[in-house]
């Protein structure tokens, strides 16, 4: 599976990785995942820097306002630190980013850790 992630209700944090090919189905699967296991809303660091994206511009738009409509202030913040490894994948994270910005708190980094600095998980 080219996206596995690891839930941590107590802190209310997602940690994702995505490596290979990712595409909408397997993005869908995640959000299928993390809702079911009662986490929409936490903050997400999302891993990609070994992934290569594969979505078309309304994959993108749909996904964009799944995650909007999952935020809940009562759980989270819900920030988003998506980190990518390539130009390609940061111009594709930049258009998700606008289009969740205005609900949601997400960034695109170059590296875990300015992620994890963003996230206050240093």
């Amino acid at each position: 599976m080219p996206l596995c992630w690891r839930v941590d209700h107590e802190a209310r944090l997602i940690l994702a990785i995505a490596t290979g090919a990712l595409g909408r189905k397997d993005v869908d699967a995640y959000m299928a995942g993390i809702a079911a296991e009662g986490a929409a809303g936490f903050r997400v660091l999302f891993d990609a820097l070994a992934a290569d994206f594969d979505f078309q511009p309304s994959d993108l738009a749909a996904i964009g306002q799944v995650v909007k409509d999952r935020k809940r202030e009562t759980v989270s913040d819900g920030r988003i630190a998506l980190v990518v490894g390539s130009d390609a994948e940061q111009d594709i994270a930049a258009y998700l980013v606008d289009r969740v910005n205005h609900q949601r708190p997400c960034r695109v980094f170059r590296s875990i850790s300015d992620a994890k600095a963003w996230l206050d998980l240093t």
